[in-house]
């Protein structure tokens, strides 16, 4: 199915928009890598918005911020693979939020992919869970696209994950007591 577009209405800004968007912040995510394309072709992006619509068939939404590369990414590839980061992965949570980042397998080592990349769409090493989507719907919202896809594989490893809070990442639910429990903050993209 071909990825729609119905354009939303403009809204007028809220006077109490900052204490509402703080509020919004303090709501805990998960932080995920979407990986679109194969080989040379393969982008990633960090979101946390990606969320999980139980039913049946499972569906799954990530809202980008119009314009975006990833936006872009993701609306011209007919699957996606969302990468739920571990609580060690933060190097990999900065690396695909950074704007310079480049596009393609050779942007990390090889061990840093699961299995052969080349011939599907990648997923990345030591991830806590991976879920293949196809997109299906693109729904317009602010200066963002909430993009709907339906799960049509998925894999867990029961790993600890990262989670954004605030702004900042730390070690989620079942890390180690060692795990360092300073945030670690992430940098903000247009992506």
């Amino acid at each position: 199915m071909a990825v729609t577009t119905r354009r939303a209405p403009a809204t007028a800004r809220a006077a109490g928009d900052t204490a509402v968007l703080t509020a919004m912040r303090h709501f805990v995510t998960g932080v995920t890598v979407l990986i679109c394309g194969v080989g040379e072709a393969a982008e990633g992006v960090t979101v946390s918005t990606f969320s999980t619509v139980p039913g049946d068939p499972p569906m799954a939404c990530v809202a980008l911020r119009r314009g975006s590369r990833g936006l872009r990414a993701l609306a011209n590839s007919p699957v996606f693979v969302a990468n739920g980061l571990a609580a060690t992965q933060v190097p990999l949570a900065r690396h695909f939020a950074r704007r310079g980042r480049p596009r393609g397998l050779g942007q990390l080592p090889p061990d840093a992919w699961l299995g052969d990349p080349g011939d599907d769409v990648p997923r990345l090493s030591g991830a806590v869970a991976w879920l293949e989507c196809r997109p299906e719907l693109t729904l317009p919202l602010n200066d963002h696209e909430l993009v709907v896809a339906q799960v049509v594989s998925a894999v867990h490893t029961g790993a600890a994950p990262l989670v954004n809070f605030a702004y900042d990442l730390h070690p989620g639910p079942g890390s180690p007591a060692t795990a360092d429990p300073a945030p670690r903050q992430i940098e903000r993209d247009s992506s």
